[in-house]
């Protein structure tokens, strides 16, 4: 399958985010979020989701974690961790040593009651856009992004026809 490939053009532009829950034994929900940010790396977006593409005047993209041939994230320069207020000072803590030493394969292949609720890249403009084939084949370098369609609609109701 061809994906759209997504580069940031400058460093410090390209950031994973995990989205973690667990249902607990009284019913209520426990999570944590995770933004790990990187200088380079590259995002995706499957050809068949062409809709998911960015205007030409947008300041991010989002790309799906599980696309393409790999993120290729490098050079870690900041983690930002989130918790639900039910989880204590230790638990925050091993989830942020539990990742500091096992990064993402902690959370996907790690021994934990953890759940994935979302994963997803981010790349902020400036950026590059290539259609690409699965092998990393370029079919067409820098694609001309649309442009945001113009709208009459004040916004009020009725809304014109």
């Amino acid at each position: 399958m061809n994906v759209y490939c997504v580069r940031p053009l400058e460093k410090k532009s390209i950031s994973v985010s995990y989205e973690m829950y667990r249902s607990n034994a009284d019913g209520s929900t426990s999570w944590f979020n995770i933004e790990d940010h990187y200088r380079w790396g590259q995002g995706f977006i499957e050809e068949d989701l062409s809709e998911n593409l960015p205007y030409a005047d947008s300041d991010v993209v989002y790309c799906k974690a599980d696309c393409g041939w790999g993120a290729e994230l490098d050079d870690q320069i900041a983690v930002n961790f989130e918790f639900s207020d039910d989880l204590s000072e230790q638990d925050q803590q091993a989830i942020k040593d539990a990742y500091r030493d096992g990064g993402a394969g902690w959370l996907y292949e790690g021994d934990h009651e953890w759940e994935f609720e979302d994963d997803y890249i981010v790349v902020v403009a400036p950026f590059q856009i290539d259609l690409c084939q699965d092998n990393g084949t370029v079919i067409e370098k820098n694609i001309k992004l649309r442009n945001k369609p113009t709208t009459t609609n004040s916004g009020a109701w009725p809304f014109p026809t």
